[in-house]
């Protein structure tokens, strides 16, 4: 599955946010991701629609977690092709 969005970030290049990939490969639902990685409602609404324009390190750290996976599997830097 690789419906996940971009971030501009106001430079050259992009940051992909692939938590709805993740979830998708747990089986998880928002109120999962809410409730197992520890974090608010509308953070994790925002995360499982890769929407958003930053996320702290306490929520980067609960998402390594519970998915077993390193940061570069949860955002992704994409340089612009131009």
């Amino acid at each position: 599955m690789q419906n996940h969005r971009s971030i501009p970030t106001g430079g050259c290049f992009v940051i992909k946010i692939k938590v709805p990939e993740l979830m998708h490969k747990k089986g998880l639902n928002v109120t999962d991701l809410m409730r197992r990685a520890n974090i608010a409602y509308p953070t994790a609404l925002r995360l499982s629609r890769a929407e958003g324009n930053a996320i702290t390190f306490d929520v980067l750290e609960s998402l390594c977690k519970l998915f077993d996976v390193q940061v570069k599997d949860i955002l992704e830097y994409v340089p612009d092709k131009k």
